[in-house]
């Protein structure tokens, strides 16, 4: 939704302020609250918690590229899982790590367990290595954990075939497979096999099955091997189309 439309609905776009925030959430009419990059930190972080406790409109809160830590984490863990109308949460680009994870999903389900919450941006906060067990709640549709330090998954995650969860760039040893079923690994991985099998038919055809031709190919298809097998999905398929076009565009999409 564009930003026009939001402030038609009682959307509060780019708070200047934690002052403006915080009055903001005070009115019921106010649906999203959006204050990204303002290089807030902990203080701020629960002062917005404590005001959001007692908000009962707000459908989405947005305060990515801030300096938030584990105590700002744990205070809106709190407040958000008390909520019964947020759907949606962006804290990605903060200084949650693994402690203000962790702090964030015990508040977040001793507070209520966010029962409308479906979707949570938590990418590039230095989480890890351990994905905590009780982050996700049963309402959730996508968890974005990319680009985090994450090296463990639940496997609880991959009991929940409802959920979409975005992976990519973490150093994981062995995601549970449904997840990247559910990721697109299958579709990237047989993307792979594609490229490489229809050139190995064009070698073959054209008589270039020499060591120099197959360490070419090796050489433009491991890094494409190894982002997948490393859980990064889309640095994988990037790759991937790369090495297709290099390879002479085999009409592979």
């Amino acid at each position: 939704m564009s930003s026009a439309a939001r402030a038609e609905q009682g959307a509060v776009v780019n708070c200047r302020t934690v002052d403006e925030a915080v009055d903001a959430l005070r009115k019921s009419e106010t649906r999203w609250l959006v204050a990204n990059g303002k290089k807030w930190g902990d203080p701020e972080a629960i002062r917005i918690a404590r005001a959001l406790r007692s908000n009962t409109g707000l459908r989405e809160l947005s305060l990515a590229g801030n300096l938030i830590g584990p105590a700002g984490a744990a205070a809106l863990g709190a407040a958000v899982g008390q909520h019964a109308r947020l759907k949606e949460l962006y804290l990605h680009k903060n200084k949650l790590g693994q402690k203000g994870t962790e702090s964030f999903a015990a508040a977040l389900q001793s507070g209520g367990g966010a029962v409308s919450l479906q979707i949570l941006n938590l990418s590039k906060n230095g989480i890890g290595p351990r994905l905590p067990d009780n982050l996700v709640t049963p309402s959730l549709f996508t968890l974005n954990i990319s680009n985090n330090d994450i090296t463990e998954l639940p496997t609880s995650l991959s009991h929940m075939p409802g959920l979409e969860v975005q992976l990519d760039g973490n150093p994981l040893a062995s995601p549970p497979i449904s997840l990247y079923e559910r990721s697109g690994w299958p579709a990237i991985r047989d993307f792979l096999k594609d490229i490489e099998a229809s050139e190995r038919q064009s070698n073959a055809r054209d008589g270039l099955g020499s060591v120099s031709h197959m360490e070419r190919d090796d050489a433009l298809l491991s890094p494409a091997r190894r982002a997948l097998y490393e859980g990064r999905l889309g640095e994988a398929m990037s790759l991937a189309h790369r090495a297709n076009d290099v390879l002479g565009g085999l009409g592979l999409s």
